[in-house]
C-alpha cells in the first residue's frame, strides 16, 4: 500500500495549487486526476485567455462570508505573489480583470504543472477514485479505478462540481461526503446562457444590446446588472445574462431589457424625444421612432411588445398612451425566461458542500480531520471576470499550506 502525507484528488486550480503548496512544505504528495491530462477546465477558461484575476470588489453568492474569509483583505497580495513566484505575470483591462500577459490560459496551466514537479509532487492520471474512508491507523483509506491502494494523512479534495462533463465536471465526492455526515446545498447551473420565451425572441438572433438586464421572479426583483446580451436562437447569452442564472432557483422568471438607461436619463426625456420623432416621421411606421436607437429587429419587436398592429400604421395615428407604452417597453422590454442551458454549457455550478462545515482558514472539515474541500465543490461561486479562479486558487493556497488561524 502506498503511503503519502498529502493527497489531492483533482488536478483542476484548486487542486493543483494545493498540491505545489503542500509539497513545497516538504510533504509526500500525490495528485489523482481521472482525466488523461490536468487541467482541461484551465485551459477553456476565457475563451482560452484565462481572466484569473479581478481588482474589483468580491462578487461571490451562495456563502459569500465564507468565500471572503477564505480570501482575506490581502487577496491580491497574496495571489500576485504566488503566480510571480511560477513566472506568471498579468495584463489587466480597464475594468480591472486580470490576465497573464501572454493572453493564453496554456501559460498558466504550464506554471503550475511545472511547479508541482519542482516541488516533486506526483501526478497520476487516467486515475479515478472509487472511495475514500478515514482510517484508524493512518487518516483515509483511498482506493482507485486501477486498483491501486493508497494511504494518506491528509485528504484534499478539489474534483470540481457538475458542469461541462467532458471537461472533467463530476458529483463524485458527493456521495462520501454525505456519508461522513456533511450537508450538500442542491446545486443548479450558474454562469449559463438562458433559455427564454420563443415569442419575446422571435427574429433576433445574432443581435447583440448594451442595456441593462432585470431578473424577476413572482413579480419581485432578485438580480440586476448592465452589460452586454446576445440573442439566440433559443433565449439570451452574454455576461449580464449568464449572470442570472444562479438566480433560476425555480427554473424560470421574466427578464427585463432595459435598452435605453445609457440615451436618455428618465423616462419623461425619452417620451419627450418619442413625440418629437413622431412629428417628424409623421406618415413612417412606429418602428421608424426608435431609429438610431435600438437595431431595426429589435425595434419592431419593443413596437410589437407595446402593442402595436405594424400592419399599416403610422406614427401620425399614435395616441399618446401608445407613445408611453413604447417608451415604457423600450425601458423594460419583457423576455420570459423558461430555463438555462444546463450543467454541460455552465461555467460554474451554484450550490455545493455547505461551507458552514468547512474551516475557512485551511478548508478542513469541522466534522473529519485531516479531509479538506476546495474550490468548486464548495457552495460558492462568482460573477465572471476571474472570481471563480481567483477563489480556487486561494483555496488551493491554504488547504495546501494547511493554514491555521485562531479558533473560530
Amino acid at each position: 500500500m502506498d503511503l503519502y502525507d498529502t493527497v489531492v484528488v483533482g488536478a483542476g486550480m484548486a487542486g493543483l495549487t494545493a498540491a505545489c503548496c503542500a509539497a513545497r512544505k516538504g510533504e509526500r504528495t500525490l495528485l489523482l486526476e481521472k482525466a488523461d491530462r490536468p487541467g482541461k477546465k484551465i485551459l477553456a477558461s476565457g475563451n482560452g485567455r484565462c481572466n484569473l484575476m479581478n481588482r474589483g470588489p468580491l462578487r461571490y453568492y451562495g456563502d459569500p462570508a465564507f468565500a471572503r474569509s477564505v480570501m482575506g483583505c490581502d487577496y491580491l497580495d497574496r495571489l500576485t505573489e504566488f503566480w510571480h513566484d511560477l513566472g506568471v505575470v498579468f495584463r489587466y483591462d480597464a475594468e480591472g480583470r486580470g490576465y497573464p500577459a501572454t493572453f493564453q490560459s496554456s501559460t498558466v496551466l504550464e506554471a503550475l504543472v511545472a511547479e508541482s514537479s519542482r516541488a516533486g509532487v506526483l501526478l497520476r492520471t487516467g486515475s479515478g477514485v472509487l472511495d475514500y474512508t478515514p482510517s484508524s491507523s493512518y487518516g483515509f483509506n483511498l482506493r482507485t479505478d486501477n486498483a491501486a491502494a493508497i494511504c494518506c494523512r491528509r485528504l484534499i479534495l478539489a474534483s470540481g462540481g457538475l458542469p461541462q462533463s467532458k471537461l472533467g465536471g463530476n458529483d463524485w465526492a458527493w456521495a462520501g461526503l454525505n456519508a461522513l455526515g456533511h450537508r450538500m446545498i442542491p446545486a443548479r447551473p450558474a454562469l449559463v446562457s438562458l433559455k427564454a420565451d420563443r415569442r419575446a425572441i422571435s427574429g433576433l438572433a445574432g443581435i447583440r444590446v448594451r442595456c441593462s438586464i432585470r431578473l424577476c421572479r413572482s413579480g419581485e426583483e432578485v438580480f440586476r446588472e448592465k452589460g452586454e446580451v446576445l440573442f439566440t436562437e433559443d433565449g439570451l447569452s452574454g455576461i449580464c445574462a449568464m449572470q442570472c442564472a444562479r438566480f433560476l432557483e425555480g427554473g424560470s422568471g421574466e427578464v427585463f431589457l432595459d435598452l435605453a438607461e445609457d440615451l436618455f436619463p428618465d423616462q419623461n426625456t425619452l417620451l419627450e424625444e418619442l413625440r418629437i420623432r413622431q412629428h417628424r416621421f409623421s406618415s413612417e411606421s412606429p418602428a421608424e421612432l426608435l431609429r438610431g436607437i435600438c437595431l431595426p429587429r429589435m425595434a419592431f419587436a419593443v413596437c410589437k411588445q407595446a402593442g402595436f398592429r405594424m400592419r399599416g400604421e403610422t406614427n401620425g395615428m399614435l395616441r399618446e398612451e401608445q407613445l408611453e407604452q413604447l417608451a415604457a417597453r423600450l425601458r423594460a422590454y419583457c423576455v420570459p425566461i423558461t430555463g438555462t442551458d444546463g450543467f454541460e454549457r455552465a461555467q460554474v455550478m451554484a450550490g455545493g458542500l455547505d461551507c458552514g462545515q468547512i474551516r475557512p482558514d485551511n478548508l478542513e472539515s469541522r466534522l473529519i480531520p485531516g479531509l479538506h474541500a476546495a474550490g468548486e465543490l464548495l457552495n460558492v461561486d462568482g460573477d465572471c471576470g476571474g472570481y471563480n479562479l481567483m477563489f480556487a486558487c486561494m483555496c488551493g493556497i491554504r488547504s495546501g499550506n494547511n493554514e491555521r488561524g485562531e479558533p473560530d
